[in-house]
């Protein structure tokens, strides 16, 4: 964006708080997603159904896709900040 802390408490003193909380909201809930995945693959049975994998792949094609695309689209291509994306595809 471009943006430094006192361009944005100049357009809203609240906004910096908004976004860290909006950021916090977001990671806890892919940490929350990421044990329910891990709950239903490893404790389901010995072997997970072939329908759960089938959907776990399909979400994670979809998810990785779309998190690695939009990268490029944007601009942003920090190797740092993809990195993690990348291992997990």
């Amino acid at each position: 964006m471009s943006t430094t802390p006192d361009q944005l408490n100049a357009l809203n003193p609240r906004l910096i708080p908004l976004i860290a909380h909006d950021r916090a909201g977001f990671g806890t809930a892919v940490l929350n997603t990421a044990f329910c995945i891990l709950a239903a693959t490893f404790f389901n049975t010995p072997t997970p159904p072939r329908h759960l994998r089938q959907a776990l792949a399909l979400a994670g094609f979809v998810g990785f896709l779309t998190a690695i695309g939009v990268h490029p689209l944007v601009g942003y291509n920090n190797p740092v900040h993809l990195t993690p994306a990348c291992l997990g595809a």
